[in-house]
């Protein structure tokens, strides 16, 4: 029997994804990145020292010293940042994945430097060298992942949900990043259909986008169907789901079970939070003061009012308390326009405030917040008490998220929009609380960089319909 193009599409994705190219090809990255690494280094100390020849020579046999360890260190933040896996990643990820690795590296020069005492090579190049190490990573890491796609074959992406308006919703959310993705657009099916014209749609695709309001039966089929074929599953998570993402494994006699405890922090984990915390929001303070002041002048000058905006919100357990934001609105913008979700073309925000919502620069006096112990720099986005109600009503387990300090920062506002849906903040919530860690946090801090640079925020589904619109049912 001719076998048809569901299983040749089957064939030809999982050889490339496994083939020996592949495998040759993350070697290559890796070996390539090692060199550049060192090179940039090198180039900073020739540069640097190029007119003093006893401190280049002894800069130059110290990093040599130095280089091995480095290498070392290097390739295991490689691979615990996940640098090698190129699979449908966009240029922000490799941009954000080279900035942490790039940190890293520098952090790891300097303590090895320290503890060496081999200081006359990093004394004044480590910024210069950290600058040029993070421009050949971001280019390699870049031209890789222009190679990559010849590897990875185009994806074909198949949305499976429970009704045509649900398919219509996921389509609105998934089609912006398709393109960047390499991922094309196959269709949708409805699951109240015949399974075996779902089951052919399955087969012709490479990736499969499951609905959350798809029934936990029907999940269950679908899953064991896709793994069978290897196919890449992408699921939108309900509550529940995220409660299994970290468990201990129970034996009951002969009966294994998942414990799946409570959300929340440990003693441990909130001391060392509560630490960083103090110490990191002090150091900010200090060194952007004269940003503080600067931001406060502009804002005073652009419109009446104080400089400082304050409303309340609810941190961990319900506490309420103020939190401070420079003004982006006109003085008493709530008692004059209404109390409603703002807009990009809010008539309310000043010319300043919107450059400074754009930036997130808006939020820098919430670290004195962070200071007096009302928030944390790291966790979930903090409501305010007209809203949290509301949320609590109309979306499961909302009230979790309490569970630990809002935060400047987090999950939720590093891959979400200004305006998301409050049932998807929940989820990045979720899993930041149930997975979190010291180095998470750290990498969320890193990755808000990235968030700063001007872009459409605000851009959300009900922002969408001015675009073409073309879903289609298989």
């Amino acid at each position: 029997m001719k076998p048809d193009s569901g299983a040749q599409t089957e064939r030809i994705i999982l050889n490339r994804r496994r083939s020996v190219y592949a495998h040759l090809f993350k070697i290559m990255y890796i070996v390539g990145e090692i060199i550049l690494m060192n090179a940039g280094f090198i180039l900073t100390i020739f540069l640097w020292y190029r007119n003093t020849d006893a401190t280049f020579d002894t800069s130059f046999r110290q990093f040599l010293y130095t280089t091995s360890i480095l290498t070392i260190f290097a390739v295991i933040y490689i691979d615990y940042l996940g640098m090698t896996h190129f699979f449908r990643k966009n240029r922000t990820d490799i941009a954000s994945s080279s900035f942490q690795f790039v940190f890293l590296i520098i952090v790891t020069a300097a303590a090895i430097a320290f503890f060496l005492k081999w200081f006359s090579v990093f004394r004044y190049g480590l910024v210069v060298g950290s600058a040029v190490v993070f421009l050949v990573t971001v280019l390699w890491s870049l031209l890789c992942l222009e190679f990559s796609k010849v590897i990875y074959s185009k994806g074909k992406l198949l949305i499976l949900a429970s009704s045509v308006e649900d398919a219509d919703k996921l389509y609105m959310k998934v089609r912006g990043e398709l393109k960047k993705l390499h991922i094309d657009y196959l269709g949708y099916r409805v699951l109240d259909e015949d399974i075996k014209i779902v089951h052919r749609c399955i087969k012709e695709s490479t990736e499969i986008l499951i609905s959350s309001s798809i029934s936990e039966a029907s999940k269950a089929e679908l899953f064991l169907y896709c793994a069978n074929r290897d196919k890449t599953i992408y699921v939108v998570p309900q509550f529940s789901d995220l409660m299994y993402s970290k468990f201990r494994m129970i034996q009951f006699m002969d009966m294994p079970t998942f414990m799946i405890d409570s959300l929340g922090l440990t003693f441990q984990q909130r001391v060392l939070k509560r630490t960083f915390d103090v110490l990191f929001s002090l150091f900010v303070m200090i060194i952007l003061s004269p940003i503080f002041l600067v931001i406060s002048i502009c804002v005073r000058l652009d419109s009446k009012g104080n400089a400082l905006y304050s409303q309340e919100r609810i941190t961990r357990s319900g506490k309420v308390y103020k939190v401070y934001k420079f003004r982006t609105m006109v003085d008493a913008a709530e008692e004059r326009f209404g109390d409603y979700q703002s807009t990009p073309e809010d008539p309310r925000i000043t010319r300043v405030g919107k450059f400074l919502r754009n930036t997130h620069l808006d939020e820098l006096p919430q670290f004195y917040n962070i200071l007096c112990g009302d928030m944390s720099v790291v966790g979930p986005r903090s409501d305010r008490p007209t809203t949290i109600h509301e949320f609590e009503e109309n979306i499961p387990g909302y009230n979790q998220r309490l569970k630990v300090k809002a935060g400047l920062t987090g999950m939720a506002q590093i891959y979400g929009k200004y305006n998301s849906d409050p049932g998807d903040k929940l989820t990045f919530d979720v899993m930041y609380i149930k997975n979190y860690s010291f180095l998470t946090d750290i990498k969320i801090i890193l990755q808000t960089i990235r968030t700063m640079f001007p872009d459409n925020n605000y851009l959300m589904q009900e922002d969408c319909e001015n675009w073409e619109y073309t879903p289609k049912k298989l």
